[in-house]
């Protein structure tokens, strides 16, 4: 996988440029979007069971969510915190 400077990678860029021609967040990263606002620096597997879905779904949505700036995450060791963009 190839990652950029700023972090994303090429597959991020193009899910969330096909995402937001309409400019609206969908029904998960709403979810998202609504869980990190009410507990901000939540890893994946926090956020993943609180929407009831998997990690990978997760992930995914969260880094569709970086690319539109909407969200952004610390490393903590092995551990990604994630929160609402200009949160942190």
């Amino acid at each position: 996988m190839i990652i950029r400077a700023d972090g994303l990678n090429w597959q991020s860029q193009l899910t969330a440029r096909f995402d937001s021609e309409d400019g609206h967040l969908d029904f998960i990263e709403n979810k998202i979007v609504h869980s990190l606002e009410e507990r901000p620096g939540s890893s994946i597997g926090e956020i993943a069971k609180e929407l009831r879905v998997n990690r990978s779904t997760a992930s995914k949505y969260l880094h569709v969510l970086r690319a539109k700036r909407k969200v952004d995450f610390r490393q903590v060791g092995p551990v990604k915190l994630w929160s609402l963009e200009g949160t942190r």
